[in-house]
Order: structure tokens, then C-alpha cells, then sequence
């Protein structure tokens, strides 16, 4: 696919995609990075999402989008443009489980593609009621929660598909994702341009030096 040409003076481009909870805190940490970067945010996911974005890649340049769990992947193995995928730290972890735990000691997690094994070790050293689950679909991700529903789970903690399934169901949703990780993605997106950049800059002058 061809995009429209960068020029060295332009800011680069990135796109922020988000459905859920996520959306707000990209539209928050954006602001720190406007002066950085041109920043448009797209509130759509999915097929919704790649169908939007391919049309706008047809007459807008994008050097990188931003996104998170199964949203990501999903756009990540459909688009061209590098796609930076927000992961939860350890910290971002062990804080939401620790509002979690504020509220009740029984707890569900709910993850993308994988468990996490460490929190095994945090679940025995705090004596929890914790129930890791994983997901791949919207359809999966509505099944684990209401199987954790059934199993008397009070509050549960991940992206904000999952929060949002669980406050339907009539539970408690403690976001993951932490001001700080984002603002990571959002560094790791500028950093990645700018090698890309260097990388096209180099080929050109030595293009130009062969001719």
C-alpha cells in the first residue's frame, strides 16, 4: 500500500484505537505529547477499526498506531502500519489487584491469550480468592465472565472489554492499564518513527550518492 510522503520536518503521525475505558486515557496522556507528534484518536475496534483505517491510509500518512489487548492483535495481523501494543506492567497488576482486594477477596483476572503465572505467589502470600482467566474473542471474554459470575466473583480486574463485560454482569471492573503504561506506548511509538526515519534518511542520501 502507498502512503503519502513523509517529509523530514513533519511530526510523526500516530493513531490512538480504542473502544472502551482505554479511549479516555489516551485522549488524557495525548496531551502530553501534541507538541511530539500529530495524534488522532479513533474510537472504533475490530473489523470497524481496519475497515476506517485502510480507507484513511488511502489519503493521510500514519507512521504508528497505538492499541491494546485483543483489539491490538487483532489490527496488528490485518494493517500495514506498525502497530505498538500496550501490556500491562507488573505494577499495573499488582495495583489493580490491590483496589480490587480493597473491595472484596474475591477476585477474577482476566487476561488476553494468556494467564499470568506470577500472580500465583501473590495469590497464596495474600491469601486471595483469585481466579485467573484468559481470552481471545468478545464472545470468549463474555463466557469467562460469566462463568466467574456463577463462581460468586465480586470484582474483576483487565482491559476494558473486560471491565466493561463484568460491570454488566453486575460485578465490580478494576482497569489495568495505568497512566504510566500508556504514556510508555506512547514513548515507544516516538521512538520507533524516529528510527524509521533515520532508516529512510539514510537510504536516500545513499541512493542519492549512487546516481
Amino acid at each position: 500500500m502507498a502512503h503519502p510522503p513523509r517529509l523530514n520536518d513533519d511530526k510523526p503521525v500516530i493513531w490512538t484505537v480504542s473502544v472502551t475505558r482505554l479511549f479516555e486515557l489516551f485522549r488524557d496522556i495525548s496531551l502530553e505529547f501534541d507538541h511530539l507528534a500529530n495524534i488522532t484518536p479513533i474510537q472504533l475496534g475490530f473489523e470497524k477499526a481496519v475497515t476506517y483505517i485502510r480507507k484513511k491510509l488511502a489519503n493521510e500518512r500514519c507512521d504508528a498506531i497505538i492499541a491494546a489487548g485483543s483489539n491490538g492483535a487483532y489490527l496488528k495481523s490485518r494493517l500495514s502500519v506498525p502497530v505498538i501494543l500496550i501490556k500491562p506492567s507488573g505494577y499495573d497488576v499488582l495495583q489493580a489487584l490491590a483496589k480490587a482486594g480493597k473491595l472484596t477477596s474475591s477476585i477474577g483476572v482476566v487476561t488476553y491469550q494468556e494467564t499470568i503465572p506470577a500472580l500465583v505467589a501473590f495469590q497464596k502470600t495474600f491469601n486471595l480468592r483469585l481466579d485467573q482467566r484468559s481470552y481471545i474473542t468478545e464472545e470468549d471474554a463474555r463466557g469467562q465472565i460469566n462463568e466467574l459470575k456463577a463462581n460468586g466473583t465480586e470484582a474483576v480486574v483487565g482491559a476494558g472489554l473486560i471491565t466493561d463485560l463484568a460491570e454488566e454482569a453486575g460485578m465490580t471492573g478494576i482497569f489495568i492499564y495505568s497512566a504510566a503504561t500508556v504514556r510508555q506506548a506512547f514513548s515507544d511509538a516516538l521512538d520507533m518513527t524516529r528510527m524509521s526515519l533515520r532508516h529512510n534518511t539514510h537510504d536516500a542520501t545513499r541512493n542519492a550518492l549512487r546516481t
